[in-house]
């Protein structure tokens, strides 16, 4: 559960924008990559994902992008790939959340029944300081010959831009506009829920991404190291 919740927050911080009529908060070259490193509340480097733009085109009037995802573990190991999903229309950009649940997870159930229902993240196209974003969520239901076996499900919820503010990551200074969110993830009977801030550059993404506990401890951090 806890996987899934930190592979949720983690994608987010890639979510893409393509339009000639939206503002962009990654590159949006086809063959564009960007490298994020994770850490963990020490500042050890934990994990690292390359996301890679694949494909764009237009798909029922929306601009349809997908991004592919290699996670690799500290050592630089390869732990497995995704594929995202965005939309853009008009003003208004789409995170796709039912493409966001880590395949791994699912992967056990591939024999069952999976249903799911969703809503996707929407944004803006320009954000501005105390502006509150729509909620979004993830369900899937697996059954097994009609019998519910288990239920997962991820809410973002309450996001919120704090500010807009400049800062510094490896890969250069930026003018960011910093989010704070709530993610809830539920599986089973068991939830949890986790509180990230995210500092959003035009034009590449979330170059920082900042996740807490309940508490308010830090977990861990990501930052964007390069882009090519």
């Amino acid at each position: 559960m806890k996987r899934i919740a930190l592979f949720f927050a983690l994608v987010i911080i890639s979510f893409v924008v393509v339009s000639q009529n939206c503002e962009t908060y990654i590159p949006t070259s086809v063959g564009t990559k960007v490298t994020t490193e994770h850490y963990d509340k020490k500042d050890k480097l934990s994990s690292s994902v390359v996301t890679e733009v694949k494909s764009v085109e237009i798909v029922d009037g929306k601009q349809k992008v997908v991004v592919a995802t290699e996670s690799f573990d500290k050592k630089g190991v390869s732990t497995g790939t995704n594929e995202l999903t965005y939309y853009c229309n008009g003003d208004i950009f789409e995170v796709d959340t039912k493409s966001m649940l880590d395949n791994s997870q699912l992967g056990a159930y591939e024999s069952m029944q999976i249903n799911y229902t969703f809503e996707n993240l929407q944004y803006p196209a320009k954000l501005t300081s105390g502006m509150s974003l729509k909620d979004g969520f993830v369900e899937a239901v697996i059954s097994n010959e009609g019998i519910k076996m288990l239920t997962l499900r991820v809410d973002v919820k309450d996001a919120k831009v704090d500010a807009i503010e400049s800062i510094t990551v490896p890969a250069g200074t930026y003018e960011a506009a910093k989010i704070s969110q709530t993610l809830i993830t539920k599986t089973g009977f068991v939830t949890t829920e986790m509180q990230s801030v995210q500092w959003m550059v035009k034009d590449i993404g979330a170059v920082r991404t900042e996740t807490y506990n309940k508490s308010g401890k830090l977990m861990g951090y990501s930052v964007i190291a390069k882009v090519e």
